[in-house]
């Protein structure tokens, strides 16, 4: 259990490091699609990902309070490949499971505050693959006032999006 809160911890400090710093400092990849790849310079290293916004949200919530929500995929130079997270746009609910879901597989994710990520690397790899093959993603899960929100996204240019940041950042 420490381990895999560890690995939490260490997830969300990589992830607000580029996600909550302006877009200045991050550089523009590509885009394929509904995906668009970008890389990150700081001193403790290269990172890349690749974004992607959802195409319609559903759900009983107030739209004007809800931040922007994406879908990553992050490589760290020398380091991670393929790690999956998502970005709600509003604090998950405690003690939930944020369901993930490509065509018709479904994985929990675990959310901390507004960022949910799966259990495991060995995880990651298998929602990239099912990622890869698939069509669309569905992303669900309950804001911390108990309202169903649920996200769909394309996996439209999700592949050759995903080729330039193993180019850029493996």
């Amino acid at each position: 259990m420490l381990n895999l809160l560890y690995k939490i911890l260490l997830l969300m400090v990589l992830m607000i490091s580029f996600v909550n710093k302006p877009f200045a400092k991050t550089k523009f990849i590509g885009t394929h699609k509904d995906w668009t790849a970008y890389s990150n310079n700081e001193k403790n290293g290269k990172t890349c990902f690749i974004a992607s916004e959802p195409l319609k949200s559903s759900g009983d919530y107030n739209k004007s309070n809800r931040g922007k929500t994406y879908v990553f995929v992050t490589n760290v130079k020398n380091g991670t490949n393929h790690e999956v997270s998502v970005v709600a746009g509003f604090n998950y609910k405690k003690n939930t499971k944020v369901k993930f879901t490509v065509d018709k597989h479904t994985t929990l994710l675990f959310p901390i505050d507004d960022r949910a990520w799966s259990e495991s690397p060995k995880v990651d790899k298998i929602l990239v693959r099912k990622m890869k093959k698939g069509n669309k993603l569905i992303i669900k899960g309950t804001s911390s006032p108990g309202n169903v929100v649920t996200d769909h996204y394309s996996l439209s240019g999700f592949t050759k999006a995903l080729s330039l940041i193993d180019k850029n950042c493996s």
